[in-house]
């Protein structure tokens, strides 16, 4: 993967690529899914009255306290790994995607321009391409992948968004609470793969699934680019290439190429959010409940919490809901609502996340293909 090991890497297969993306990507999932979920969520969340301080969370560095908050609402240790299932689609698929064209650009090029000109310096060279490959890559793994990072998203979402008992949804006593009013039928978070997937296509077509991909292909290029560059430049430093050096080399590159393209990928997340939800139209839910008969409910305490979450969205438009007409006007309309320190948020538990996701990935990718190169050897 770095100059050194150019040679050595056309000596086997490209399916060790594959295979060690998909081993990467399903196990840097598993250890960063609720950091993910409260970096999704702290995105989401606006800086003004939109949404209310007892749905909101609470400091950037109040990680574990937000994550028990969720937990506490939403039914348990399970919502903080909610969308799980299009989330590991997404990283498997992409890190396979990644690691697989990045080995084929990257050898290319290296074919292509190493030692074809004495001029130019070869470790020069190398980070050039180490950055190049990447960048191709992740646009490759991106458009890929990106329905699925769609539906993550939204998954995500779920209890920031105005819809009957959203705070609280996903448990079993609450989850069909979003249809208490049959005109909110529309507005209930899906509950499947399958039901996004149908709902998209029809309020927005093919072109729906693709919702704030500029952003998300705009920030991949310098994002990717930076991570296989700096991961590259790290290893060829230290000498290595054991899977323990690729990984901290991986979570340094992780966290500085992040912190550069946040704000591209929070403006991506807002225009993901809405875009499953149509536009606010002016139709006012005043349909109050008093109470909610449930076999799954039976404590009096949540009987209230519930009755409270289902009526806080009563009497309110839809049309009061912020509504991004694209990439730009999304990036003006943050900057004077919420302030510049507004594309920031959740960057702690990004950041933390990127690293710890970026290092394992590198680390499981390198562990998993020097095994598969020791096999491959021991065979020839």
């Amino acid at each position: 993967m770095v100059a050194s090991r150019q040679e050595e890497t056309r000596l086997y297969p490209h399916w060790h690529d594959f295979v060690g993306g998909g081993v990467s990507g399903l196990g840097a999932r598993c250890v960063t899914a609720p950091l993910d979920l409260l970096k999704i969520r702290r995105q989401l969340q606006p800086s003004d009255a939109t949404v209310p301080s007892s749905r909101g969370l609470t400091g950037e560095l109040n990680i574990f306290q937000n994550l028990y908050k969720i937990a506490e609402r939403e039914g348990g240790i399970r919502a903080l790994f909610r969308g799980n299932i299009a989330a590991s689609y997404l990283w498997m698929g992409y890190s396979v995607s990644q690691f697989w064209v990045y080995g084929y650009a990257s050898e290319y090029l290296h074919d292509r321009y190493s030692n074809k000109d004495p001029t130019i310096d070869n470790k020069h060279l190398a980070t050039a391409i180490s950055f190049t490959s990447g960048a191709f890559a992740g646009l490759c793994a991106t458009a890929v992948t990106y329905p699925f990072d769609l539906c993550r998203t939204i998954f995500a979402a779920r209890g920031l968004y105005p819809v009957a008992a959203s705070n609280v949804t996903w448990s079993e006593y609450t989850t069909s609470l979003a249809a208490v009013n049959r005109g909110q039928m529309q507005r209930r978070p899906p509950k499947s793969l399958s039901e996004f997937a149908r709902r998209m296509y029809q309020q927005r077509g093919f072109s729906g699934f693709f919702a704030g991909s500029t952003p998300g292909f705009l920030q991949i290029i310098p994002y990717m680019g930076l991570n296989f560059a700096l991961h590259d430049l790290f290893v060829a430093k230290s000498g290595s290439i054991d899977s323990k050096v690729s990984g901290i080399a991986g979570m340094i590159a992780g966290v500085i190429s992040k912190f550069l393209v946040y704000p591209l990928d929070t403006v991506k997340k807002r225009l993901q959010a809405q875009a499953f939800w149509e536009k606010g139209s002016d139709k006012v839910n005043t349909n109050r409940i008093t109470s909610y008969n449930s076999a799954f409910l039976q404590d009096d305490r949540l009987m209230k919490k519930v009755v409270e979450a289902v009526n806080s969205g009563v009497g309110k438009r839809k049309s009061e809901e912020l509504v991004y007409d694209g990439m730009l006007d999304c990036f003006r309309q943050i900057a004077k609502r919420e302030s510049i320190s507004a594309f920031y948020k959740g960057l702690v538990p990004s950041l933390l996340k990127s690293s710890v996701s970026t290092g394992a990935s590198f680390w499981l990718f390198t562990l998993t293909t020097n095994v598969l190169r020791s096999i491959h050897d021991s065979d020839s």
